[in-house]
């Protein structure tokens, strides 16, 4: 990890360790051994030393790798960089785990508390690991039905179970073992606001051009232009999901780009112009069932972002977003590629018909 990364998770260990230790004095009326305490003792003072984690489900596994230079990636998807804060949260969820109450030994009483096994088509159980550099096992745990308002401090927890031991608990604590891929990767592509938006041209394929636009930003639609005569949108919002289409983009999945076909003949290019002087070009191309994006940005010259506090000016906006996206393809929501490729004879509708 980079020494601000060991240093913010170092100091979310020290107040995890504080307000496990408070729990364990306030929980009160479960049937705790004394002196159980953590589920994996000595894991606080080793969360720096992961250096992989895996989980998953009956149907997928996920496993997210930290290189030598300190990077946390997913090899799955070509080695695309990982959420460090999601990575680091669920470390620390597991290192701060407390045993609360003893269950059942009963392997046939597990599905009640999802910590049935995996290998089952039914299976509601999940499992995390926490893997040192040689291999070595910090933790390795399946997590089942969690529980909510608990006594004590911490109100959160989940009924859970070691591999190698029949005996489940109820834990103390919160933890969230996500098996969706996009929550893992450090999933944000591109983010201008739909009222940012002032045009785009979407070129097809075939040929065709669709153009964008809003001059005024009290006019409530985009415009539509090059509408034929005796035609009209059929619904005003048509235009306005073309221009939604950038803000908000998040990957589901990454890519190499030159291992996404991104042919002539099949991909549509979007160009964004955006008030705050940063121009946006999406390419996009359907694979199989998935669509892919890849993504350039640019500043004008003079391109400034509004004077919003918070924002950055429109050069170190392309710069944030280049160092995430360049070189890479992203499987995105169904949704934003075909609003992207939604062309002008399905917008339309002749005048004279309904509303």
């Amino acid at each position: 990890m980079t020494p601000r990364s060991v240093m913010a998770l170092a100091a979310a260990t020290a107040l995890s360790v504080a307000a496990a230790a408070v729990s364990l004095n306030v929980n009160q009326g479960y049937t705790t051994i004394a002196g159980s305490g953590f589920l994996f003792p000595g894991l606080m003072d080793k969360v720096d030393t992961v250096t992989k984690v895996t989980v998953n489900d009956k149907d997928r596994e996920i496993v997210m790798i930290r290189t030598e230079a300190g990077r946390w990636q997913i090899p799955a998807s070509d080695g695309y960089s990982a959420s460090v804060s999601q990575v680091q949260k669920s470390i620390l969820q597991v290192a701060q785990l407390v045993y609360l109450e003893k269950k059942t030994a009963n392997a046939k009483r597990y599905d009640r508390l999802h910590l049935e096994d995996l290998k089952r088509s039914d299976s509601q159980a999940r499992r995390i690991r926490l893997f040192e550099a040689d291999g070595a096992v910090l933790a390795d745990l399946i997590v089942g039905k969690k529980r909510y308002n608990l006594p004590g401090t911490i109100t959160e927890g989940a009924y859970i179970r070691k591999p190698a031991d029949p005996q489940t608990w109820l834990a103390s604590g919160e933890i969230d073992v996500e098996v969706e891929l996009k929550t893992w990767l450090r999933n944000s592509i591109l983010n201008i606001r739909e009222e940012d938006v002032l045009s785009a041209e979407i070129r097809h394929p075939g040929g065709e051009v669709v153009r964008i636009s809003k001059e005024n930003t009290k006019d409530r639609n985009f415009t539509l232009h090059d509408i034929p005569e005796g035609k009209k949108l059929r619904y005003e919002s048509d235009p306005d999901n073309i221009a939604n289409v950038v803000e908000d983009l998040e990957m589901l999945d990454a890519r190499r780009a030159d291992k996404v076909d991104f042919a002539a003949d099949k991909t549509v290019t979007g160009t964004y112009t955006s008030r705050s002087g940063l121009i946006a070009v999406v390419s996009a191309v359907k694979v199989g069932d998935d669509d892919w994006v890849k993504v350039k940005l640019t500043a004008k010259p003079d391109g400034q972002t509004t004077k919003e506090k918070g924002w950055e000016s429109a050069a170190k906006i392309v710069e944030l977003v280049t160092d995430r996206t360049d070189g890479w393809a992203f499987k995105v929501p169904s949704f934003k590629a075909e609003r992207l490729r939604r062309g002008t004879k399905e917008m339309l509708v002749d005048k004279e018909a309904g509303s």
